[in-house]
């Protein structure tokens, strides 16, 4: 695939999980942040629900790192070889992510759910929490890319 196809195929990618996400909002809002440290005490919906949230926070994350690595290349930037924090810097100079230290703690967040699963059910509450607090940034932070790449011509 080339760098333009890539970002393409990303920012469809992108474009149905944010809807996803748009699905299960409503859902979520009554009831998060959670205060009651048991989900299991949730109705099933409110449950299936806030694993789906988890699940599409996941998924963005991933696709972003995939879409900006794209992005840098295209714009003539060599990603490759760069860590995160390096691309991070170099997004947030380019005034694609507004802080390159509230990017990072996205990818942190986006690492536990991926890496670790919480033993206490008070662990998954917080984690539950934490993606949903950190939910609205991650999809603002896609629109800036989305809207500059839409801009030149790129997407259909």
């Amino acid at each position: 695939m080339t760098v333009e196809e890539v970002i393409r195929a990303s920012v469809a990618r992108c474009d149905r999980i944010v809807s996803g996400i748009g699905d299960v909002r409503p859902i979520l809002a009554p009831i998060l942040p959670a205060t009651d440290d048991d989900l299991s005490r949730s109705p099933l919906l409110e449950r299936i629900a806030s694993i789906a949230m988890l699940k599409r926070y996941e998924q963005l994350q991933d696709m972003l790192g995939r879409l900006f690595r794209a992005y840098l290349s295209w714009e003539a930037e060599d990603a490759r070889a760069t860590t995160r924090r390096d691309q991070a810097s170099q997004l947030e100079k380019m005034g694609i992510v507004d802080d390159a230290d509230e990017w990072i703690d996205a990818i942190e967040l986006w690492n536990r759910p991926v890496h670790e699963y919480p033993i206490a059910e008070s662990e998954q509450v917080d984690r539950v929490n934490d993606t949903w607090a950190a939910m609205q940034r991650l999809t603002t932070t896609y629109a800036v890319p989305r809207t500059r790449i839409a801009a030149r011509g790129l997407l259909p």
